[in-house]
C-alpha cells in the first residue's frame, strides 16, 4: 500500500523545476469592471490562510510562487506559463481562504478569480470556489459557490475564471475559498461593485460556519470498528520474492501477541491487521491509481486468492490468534481484520469479464458493479473460511489520495461503495498520505474513519512536521499513522525518526488519545524482524512499540547504533517502493573505496538528477530520493565506480 507502494506520500508537483528557470513574463491588465462599477479590492492587502498548517512541510515549495500583492495589483498573467510572477501558487494544506478588508462598507455586485490548469506540472483547477462577504470579518455569508466548468480530468493547459455575478450586498470584507488538492495557481482576485453602501443593497443571511471535531478519532471508536492499533501487513504481488506474499503463523504471531525476548507470549500486541497489496500487480498493472497501467480483473482475483490462501495470511493469522488466546487464557478474544479494496481505475477500459459482462471501468456503473462484486467476494470467502478467532471489521480504500483529476465521478464511486459496505455492517476506512487530495473531506466522501500519514520518516521535513500533522489529524477528527522506514534497521537516523513519532505521541497525547495505524516494511515486516533480533538496538524498537500501544512508553533521547553492514560486492538494489510518488529508497554497496556516482536519467538518456557523487569508502549506503518536482514516467538510475556500473529502471507515478 503506501510509502512502499506509491509513496505517493506527499506527491507535490511534476515538472516545476523547468518552469522555475523560465524567463519571467510581464503581466497584462486585468479585465475591467462592468460599466459603472469599480474594482473594490484593487491594490488592497489580503491574508491567505490554509485549512491546516503547511509551515514545516509544503510552505517552502510554494514560496517560490508568491509575489506580495499580486492577487490585487490589477494585472493578470500574460500567458499560461507558470513562471509568470502574476500566477500565485498554493500547495496542499487542504484549502485556502483569501480575505480582503476593503476598509469601508461597499456594495458588492460581482466576485471573480482566474485559475490555470497545467496537469503536466501538477497544477489543477480547484474543484470549486466559494465567495463570501462579511461586515465584521467574523460572521460570513456565502454568496456563491462556483464549480469548475471544465472537467478536472482535462489534460489541457488552459485558464478559467470562476465568477459569481448579480449580487447586491453590503460588505466591508470579502473572501474567496477553494480546495487545494496538489497545486492551485491563481492570478487576480477581483470584486466589482459600487463604492459605499447603496440604499438598495442588503446584508445577506449569515452562513453557519463549518465546524471541525477538534479531537482525534479515539481508540476503540465505532467508526474504526473498535480498533485501537492496526498494523499493515502487505501480502500483494511481489515478483522478485514471492515468499513476501505469504505471511506464515510464526511471522504473524508477534503481531497478535507481544513476544518476550525468550519467545513467550505475555500480552496482546496489535488488535487489528490490515492486509493490503503492493503497488504492482501480476499483469504489470498497478493496484493503485494509474492512468496508464491499471490492474485488471485477474489481478484483483489474485489478491483475493492470496489473502484467503490456505495456511498463510488470514489462515495463519487465525492460527496465531488462537495460540495467543490460549497462552493468555482469553477465549473470547478476536483479532480485527481490514482488507484493502484495490483502486478501480477508469482507464481500465478492458478490465475483464465479470458475470458475463465485459467491464469498461470508464463507466461509473461498471466500477460500481466491480466494487459490489469485490465486497461480496470478500464476505463470501470469509464466511466460507469460518475463521474462529478473527473478526472482519471492514475494508480499506487502497488509494492514498482521491483521484479527482483522474476521474470526474470519483466522489460518487466512493459514496456508492461506502453505502454498500455500511449495508453489510462493516466499515470503510482510509489512510491518506500527508495532505493528500481529499484528506480534509474524508467524512463527507463516505469513509467511516481515517488515519493520516505524517510521512516524516520518508522526507526531509523538520521534526516540527510531526506536530503539524498531528494538529491536522486532531482538527479533522482523524487517527494518525505511525511509520517506520524500511531502512531503519541499519540507519540510526531513521531509527531516531521512528522514536520521534513515539516521543511526540507522548508529548501531544496521541499515544493514548488517538487510534493508530502502523506502517512498516513487508516480508515479514520490520516489527517481526525486531521481535526476533538479539541486537538490543533492534529488539528495543519492538519493545518500545508494544509500550506505545499499551500507553506506557516513556520518551527516549538516544538510540544505540546497530552494527554497520559489511560491504561484500559492488551492488545497486532495486528501488523501493516502485512505482513511487514522490520518494523512493535504494541501497548502494561499494566493495572498495573510490570515486562513485549515483545519477538519474530520463527516457531520453538525459541526466536529470545527481543523487550522490564523489569519493566514498567501501561500505553500504542508503539513499532516499525525492522526485516531487519531476513528471510521472520511467526513469533510470545508474551507479558507477571506475569500470563498474549498474543501471536499473524505476517508475514515478503521480
Amino acid at each position: 500500500m503506501k510509502k512502499m507502494l506509491q509513496f505517493y506520500k506527499a506527491a507535490v508537483i511534476a515538472a516545476m523545476a523547468p518552469v522555475m528557470i523560465a524567463t519571467a513574463l510581464a503581466g497584462s491588465p486585468a479585465p475591467p469592471p462592468p460599466s459603472g462599477m469599480v474594482d473594490l479590492v484593487l491594490g488592497k492587502p489580503y491574508t491567505i490562510t490554509p485549512l491546516v498548517s503547511i509551515e514545516y512541510s509544503f510552505q517552502s515549495g510554494q514560496d517560490g510562487y508568491y509575489t506580495p500583492g499580486a492577487l490585487t495589483d490589477g494585472q493578470i498573467a500574460s500567458s499560461l506559463a507558470l513562471a509568470d510572477p502574476e500566477w500565485q501558487g498554493y500547495e496542499r494544506g487542504g484549502a485556502r481562504s483569501v480575505v480582503i478588508d476593503m476598509g469601508e462598507v461597499n456594495t458588492v455586485h460581482q466576485m471573480q478569480e482566474r485559475f490555470v490548469n497545467a496537469p503536466s506540472a501538477g497544477v489543477y483547477f480547484p474543484r470549486s470556489v466559494t465567495y463570501s462577504v462579511s461586515m465584521n470579518d467574523t460572521d460570513w455569508s456565502v454568496v456563491g459557490t462556483v464549480n469548475s466548468a471544465i472537467p478536472l480530468s482535462s489534460t489541457a493547459n488552459i485558464s478559467q475564471t470562476y465568477s459569481v455575478a448579480g449580487l447586491n450586498y453590503k460588505a466591508r470584507y470579502v473572501k474567496m475559498s477553494f480546495p487545494v488538492d496538489v497545486f492551485v495557481f491563481a492570478d487576480e482576485f477581483q470584486v466589482f461593485g459600487d463604492s459605499g453602501a447603496a440604499a438598495s443593497a442588503t446584508v445577506p443571511p449569515i452562513t453557519p460556519p463549518v465546524t471541525y471535531p477538534n479531537a482525534y478519532c479515539a481508540p476503540g471508536s465505532p467508526q474504526m470498528a473498535g480498533i485501537h492499533d492496526m498494523v499493515l501487513i502487505p501480502n500483494g504481488y511481489y515478483a522478485s520474492n514471492p515468499a513476501i506474499q505469504k505471511n506464515s503463523f510464526s511471522q504473524l504471531l508477534p503481531y497478535v501477541g507481544y513476544q518476550s525476548a525468550m519467545g513467550s507470549i505475555t500480552d496482546f500486541m496489535f488488535d487489528a491487521v490490515l492486509f493490503t497489496p503492493y503497488g504492482g500487480a501480476p499483469s504489470g498493472g498497478n493496484y493503485g491509481i494509474s492512468k496508464t497501467s491499471p490492474a485488471n480483473l485477474s489481478d484483483w482475483i489474485y489478491f483475493l486468492n492470496n489473502t484467503f490462501m490456505p495456511s498463510y495470511n488470514l489462515a495463519a493469522l487465525d492460527s496465531a490468534t488462537a495460540f495467543v488466546k490460549k497462552a493468555l487464557n482469553k477465549p473470547t478474544y478476536r483479532e480485527k481484520v481490514e482488507i484493502a479494496i484495490p483502486y478501480p481505475n477508469a482507464s481500465a477500459t478492458s478490465f475483464g469479464v465479470l458475470n458475463g459482462d465485459s467491464l469498461n471501468l470508464s463507466y461509473l456503473s461498471d466500477r460500481e458493479q466491480l466494487l459490489k462484486w469485490y465486497v461480496d467476494q470478500v464476505i463470501s470467502k470469509w464466511d466460507s473460511a469460518g475463521y474462529k478467532n478473527l473478526e472482519l471489521a471492514g475494508f480499506y480504500w487502497y488509494s492514498e489520495s482521491i483521484g479527482y483529476t483522474v476521474d470526474d465521478s470519483e466522489a460518487a464511486m466512493i459514496a456508492y461503495v461506502a453505502n454498500y459496505i455500511v449495508g453489510q455492517n462493516k466499515v470503510l476506512d482510509w489512510i491518506p498520505f500527508k495532505d493528500a487530495s481529499g484528506f480534509a473531506e474524508w467524512s463527507n466522501l463516505g469513509f467511516d474513519g481515517a488515519w493520516m500519514q505524517p510521512n516524516y520518516t520518508f522526507g526531509s521535513y523538520p521534526p516540527q512536521e510531526l506536530e503539524e500533522t498531528a494538529n491536522a489529524c486532531k482538527k479533522l477528527g482523524m487517527g494518525i499513522e505511525i511509520e517506520i522506514h524500511w531502512n531503519a534497521l541499519t540507519d540510526s537516523t531513521l531509527r531516531d525518526k521512528y522514536y520521534q513519532y513515539l516521543n511526540y505521541g507522548v508529548k501531544d497525547g496521541y499515544m493514548t488519545g488517538a487510534t493508530h495505524a502502523y506502517y512498516q516494511n513487508s516480508g515479514p515486516g520490520t516489527f517481526y524482524t525486531c521481535a526476533q533480533s538479539t541486537d538490543p538496538t533492534l529488539r528495543g524498537i519492538y519493545d518500545a512499540t508494544y509500550q506505545f500501544i499499551k500507553g506506557t512508553y516513556s520518551p527516549v533521547t538516544a538510540v544505540k547504533e546497530a552494527p554497520a553492514p559489511v560491504a561484500t560486492r559492488f551492488n545497486l538494489s532495486d528501488n523501493y517502493p516502485n512505482p513511487f510518488n514522490p520518494s523512493t529508497g535504494m541501497k548502494v554497496t561499494l566493495s572498495k573505496s573510490g570515486v562513485m556516482s549515483l545519477k538519474i536519467y530520463n527516457v531520453l538518456g538525459q541526466l536529470v538528477k545527481i543523487v550522490d557523487e564523489g569519493y566514498k569508502p567501501a561500505g553500504v549506503y542508503t539513499y532516499n530520493v525525492n522526485m516531487d518536482n519531476f513528471a510521472s514516467g520511467v526513469y533510470f538510475y545508474r551507479l558507477q565506480q571506475g569500470t563498474n556500473n549498474i543501471t536499473k529502471k524505476m517508475l514515478l507515478l503521480k
